[in-house]
């Protein structure tokens, strides 16, 4: 026995050394590069400092990525190792890919500062109608991937019905727990159709969206206001959290699809007791025969105590109950519902997209301390026309409202 492992060990020993002297080093056999379309193959790989023949050693692709990023010339850089045989490791390609800042010009050459700034601006006219608010013009200024990635800073500017000057951030994330990081501060103000004075903010707000499934979202956010509304000046703080289900493959004309939002928020006001307030929407969307779309929504808006005149809810006009103007209604809580059949008269597929819709529309508005079943519901039913395009948007339902008025509701504008 003892002859037999003491004849082991020496095989053992005899075999190592042999193993270790047919291992051949790591030779670079291959090299692409993707992803460039201003700087040459010839540059980057210079800047690599990387060539066909190198012998390749374990800190190497490291170090290649790690000195195309310090160039300065891209925006990303990432460099894989790949074996060129499933039978021999000794023979490797690697693959460069990066991503060029924009404006790079032939050559490589990087664009100065100024162009690089102009490089990012995105600007975008707002033209808008909503029957009730009016018109509303202006524009947006964007600033696009300056903190990253999907990260934009965008500066809306608009007169009109709504008014707005402020400074916007933009963040999405690809992984982790936040996908999307929203905030900003400006000057706001809006119409109010159912009071005589405008709403006039100031206002800092943040809010956070990160996906839980595949189709349910949740989110939360915060902000701080100073209102300006008729006599009336608050300091406001508000807070809350939502819940979204949405399973809508195509928002804009949905079919075999629901989407749900479940909302908690508190108001705070200066020197007075804290508002609850709850917020629940569902929308159905059943395809019937040929492209015909039968759409249904629910919607419920409920405070647990009586909400400043700027923070009411409002019904009527083309988002709620049709054959009323908006603002008709007004109360701390609001109900809602409407069921709507959309005939497209072209595929929703098309570029332009143009239908009819006939709807019918219930609602109420009431006080807190008023029961649901004791506020008085108000009816409305019509036909409509819209077309949508990806510059112009177009719209106008005409309803009977219960008590004897007919009304037309037109919405129109840019969109992009």
């Amino acid at each position: 026995m003892r002859s037999a492992i003491l004849a082991a060990v020496a095989a053992i020993a005899c075999f190592v050394p042999a193993a270790a002297a047919v291992q051949s080093p790591e030779v670079v056999a291959e090299i692409r590069v993707h992803g460039n379309y201003a700087t040459p193959d010839a540059d980057i790989l210079r800047i690599a400092g990387i060539s066909i023949g190198q012998t390749l050693a374990a800190a190497d692709v490291d170090a290649v990525a790690d000195r195309l990023r310090r160039s300065g010339k891209f925006e990303s850089v990432e460099v894989r190792k790949r074996y060129r045989s499933l039978t021999e490791s000794d023979q490797v390609a690697l693959i460069i890919i990066v991503q060029e800042h924009p404006g790079v010009a032939a050559g490589g050459v990087m664009p100065g500062p100024m162009k690089r700034l102009g490089n990012t601006i995105m600007a975008l006219p707002v033209l808008d109608y909503v029957d009730g608010y009016g018109f509303t013009v202006g524009g947006r200024i964007s600033f696009v991937n300056v903190l990253g990635k999907e990260g934009h800073i965008i500066l809306p500017l608009t007169w009109g019905g709504s008014r707005q000057a402020a400074v916007e951030v933009d963040k999405s994330f690809a992984g982790g727990a936040v996908r999307r990081l929203r905030g900003g501060a400006g000057l706001f103000s809006r119409t109010n159709p159912a009071f005589e004075p405008r709403d006039f903010r100031e206002t800092i707000w943040a809010d956070a969206t990160s996906p839980s499934r595949k189709f349910l979202s949740v989110g939360g956010g915060t902000a701080w206001s100073h209102v300006s509304f008729g006599g009336v000046d608050d300091q406001i703080t508000t807070y809350g959290a939502r819940l979204v289900l949405d399973t809508r493959t195509n928002p804009v004309f949905p079919r075999n699809a629901v989407y749900a939002s479940a909302g908690w928020s508190v108001l705070n006001i200066q020197n007075g007791p804290a508002i609850t307030r709850y917020r629940f929407e569902a929308r159905g969307y059943v395809g019937l025969i040929g492209s015909t779309v039968l759409s249904v929504r629910a919607l419920s808006d409920t405070a647990d105590r009586v909400l400043p005149d700027y923070e009411k809810a409002l019904l009527g006009g083309v988002d709620t109950l049709r054959g009323f103007r908006a603002g008709s209604f007004v109360g701390d809580n609001l109900a809602a519902a409407s069921l709507e059949l959309r005939i497209p008269l072209r595929s929703p597929m098309s570029v332009g997209q143009s239908g009819l819709t006939v709807f019918a529309d219930a609602g109420t508005a009431y006080d807190h301390g008023v029961r649901l079943s004791d506020a008085t519901a108000h009816y409305g039913a019509g036909v409509g026309w819209y077309f949508r395009a990806p510059l112009i948007q177009f719209g106008i339902d005409v309803a009977h409202g219960s008590g004897g008025g007919t009304r037309a509701h037109v919405t129109a504008g840019l969109r992009f």
